[in-house]
């Protein structure tokens, strides 16, 4: 999977604050397969579940209400709550 250049510190932060778009996810709901985040915000008590191709994936983590994880993520499962993924590129 191809990430945008985030080699600039605005770039970085154009794909985090939704300007590539994102995804709400409802418990027991999926990304969309091909398309990848750059942070995860919990909005409401949560349980995620994420596959990334660097770095460790997140295996049914707990996130509060309001908490935000940066990363690279090839998909996003929400498996408790509901959360926002904001895509990257």
């Amino acid at each position: 999977m191809a990430y945008e250049n985030i080699s600039k510190e605005g770039n970085f932060y154009q794909s985090v604050t939704g300007d590539y778009g994102f995804r709400v996810l409802d418990a027991a709901e999926s990304s969309v397969a091909g398309e990848s985040f750059r942070a995860i915000q919990a909005l409401e008590g949560s349980s995620v579940t994420t596959t990334t191709t660097v770095g460790d994936a997140l295996s049914a983590v707990t996130l509060a209400e309001g908490s935000i994880v940066y990363g690279r993520f090839d998909s996003v499962t929400c498996n408790t709550g509901k959360v926002i993924a904001y895509k990257g590129a």
